[in-house]
């Protein structure tokens, strides 16, 4: 098989990225690199089998305490020893009754405030956001406890980092005007002096405290970002390249899941690791007739499908759609997320037109009363199948398509000229026909050889076969122009279909990949200027 590799003029195999690109292992140059483009954040699963997102601290200047930073009664004094052995914490100290540092920002929806703080001449902290009912939560920071909690809190933390250090943390789900800190005393503030260690402020959205990212005059994200291309870990060991259609999670909360409605019902929020790796699932317990949903406007026409979908610690059935969802066919199906956990997905196409609820629903039906389970990264979007995660958190999301192309192939004779071989392994899933296509294509977009519609075939003016790949299925593919004339398509190991005797322009000077409708997840690229042999084809196509 190496020496296959070595007449290969392209190889893309996905594995190094940054912002916008994939990096190809051969060219080194940039030529063969793939320019990648997604104008909204997104998710996949990483090397650890875990759900990753973008990740983000709302809060500027976080850790620079005398800037953007205002204060009430208190004194800030930087150089103390922190948490992490440097000397960035400060030391907030109060001159009078209810003395804090606050930050003004705007922020909606579950969000969660958290800080690493150690006691000094105060043994409590207390964390407070203005707005709605005022959220706030007190901090044991001699016993490393939480106090009392009120104003809406969801739930708060405390957690041991060493050195007599806890990060504390607040969740939330309101509109906040400011985030303040406080030296407190036992579940008051009153006291007229007093001081603590702080360091490293966060607010982010979401129902959990993830590592901190410092900011200084802007808010920073981190994490699956826009245009940062997704190498998804999903079933392998080896990372595929991830294309996906726009979608958007029509569901508010899809994390929030204990603010749901219901009867007879008991949900209780972070309260185990979830398929993202940290504690944000929902514990939720059914008694006699107890049901929980969200419900969802939409306005529908006659044989669209909608998807609803939810992680579940169980292969047990918990899911159905509620009695006001419009009428129509259903399928249902689960699949092994890992780690314990099951993605339970229930399709919809309906059989009329109208504006009606999509009720999302969960109850007693299938998994029967008393039984505890677990549930995570609620979904509702509009498609015929299921994609990636959407986070929301307070409102829909909508994440924006992927597309990617590799340039600058005939310049630099990587194609070569009327003999070429084109490879790729790839999974296909729920092709459209004309939405989705990967092509070695030239400046005008006329294919030379394509793949779309889950058909497998050549292009550009030709009357030749084609071969179908198999739906949600990895496949190797090769194209094989033998002359200006005749080609070959070998796949999964055989010749699948030739073509003879047309006559087209071959020249190409780029591969263009577009998921407007499908999914997509690419393993490798490869291109060799000359015609690999038979036996070389079947070597390389086999599974």
């Amino acid at each position: 098989m190496s020496s296959i590799y070595d007449k290969a003029s392209l190889v893309l195999i996905p594995s190094g990225t940054k912002t916008s690109k994939v990096y190809s292992q051969k060219p080194v140059n940039g030529d063969g690199d793939f320019t990648f483009s997604r104008s909204t954040a997104a998710t996949r699963v990483n090397a650890d089998g875990n759900i990753e997102k973008e990740t983000q601290n709302l809060l500027l200047q976080s850790n620079s305490f005398d800037t953007t930073w205002g204060n009430s009664s208190t004194t800030e004094t930087s150089g103390q020893s922190g948490y992490d052995g440097t000397n960035n914490a400060w030391l907030l100290s109060k001159s009078a009754a209810s003395g804090y540092i606050v930050q003004f920002v705007s922020v909606s929806g579950v969000q969660t405030f958290s800080v690493y703080v150690k006691a000094n001449a105060s043994t409590w902290g207390l964390l407070q956001c203005i707005g709605g009912s005022n959220p706030y939560a007190y901090f044991n920071l001699d016993t490393g406890v939480v106090g009392s909690i009120g104003g809406g809190t969801i739930s708060s933390s405390i957690e041991d980092v060493g050195g007599d250090w806890y990060r504390i943390s607040m969740i939330h789900n309101t509109t906040i005007s400011s985030a303040r800190i406080y030296p407190a005393e036992s579940n008051t503030a009153s006291g007229t002096s007093g001081s603590i260690y702080i360091q490293d402020a966060q607010l982010e959205q979401g129902l959990v405290a993830r590592d901190y990212i410092e900011t200084t005059t802007a808010a920073v994200e981190g994490g699956i970002t826009d245009n940062v291309p997704r190498l998804d870990y999903t079933d392998s060991s080896c990372p595929a390249l991830l294309l996906e259609p726009q979608r958007s999670n029509l569901i508010t909360n899809s994390e929030y899941i204990s603010g749901w409605v219901g009867a007879n019902t008991t949900p209780v929020a972070n309260t185990g690791i979830s398929p993202e790796g940290v504690s944000n699932a929902t514990s939720i317990t059914f008694a006699s007739g107890g049901y929980w949903y969200q419900a969802i406007n939409l306005s529908y026409t006659s044989g669209q499908t909608f998807v609803w979908s939810i992680y579940v610690n169980t292969s047990t059935r918990v899911i159905q759609w509620g009695g006001a969802t419009p009428s129509g066919t259903s399928t249902y199906e689960i699949i092994d997320a890992g780690n314990g956990w099951y993605r339970q997905i229930l399709t919809r196409t309906t059989s009329g037109s109208g504006t009606s609820q999509f009720q999302t629903l969960m109850d007693s039906v299938y998994i029967g009363v008393g039984v505890e389970f677990k549930v995570y990264g609620a979904q509702l979007e509009a498609g015929s199948y299921a994609t990636s995660y959407i986070p929301t958190y307070g409102t829909s999301v909508t994440r924006n398509a992927d597309s990617g192309q590799v340039m600058n192939l005939d310049t630099n004779n990587i194609v070569g000229g009327s003999q070429w071989t084109f490879f790729a392994e790839l999974e296909v899933h729920n092709n459209t026909p004309n939405a989705d296509k990967m092509a070695l294509t030239d400046a005008d977009s006329m294919p030379r050889t394509y793949l779309y519609n889950t058909t497998l075939g050549w292009a550009g003016g030709w009357t030749g076969s084609s071969y179908n790949l198999d739906l949600n299925t990895n496949s190797k593919v090769a194209w094989r122009l033998n002359d200006s004339r005749n080609g070959d398509i070998f796949a999964n190991g055989a010749l699948r279909a030739s073509i003879t005797n047309q006559s087209v322009d071959m020249t190409a000077d780029r591969i263009f990949l577009r998921g407007a409708q499908g999914k997509w997840r690419l393993r490798q690229i490869i291109l060799f200027p000359t015609a690999l042999t038979d036996q070389e084809l079947i070597d390389l196509t086999t599974l």
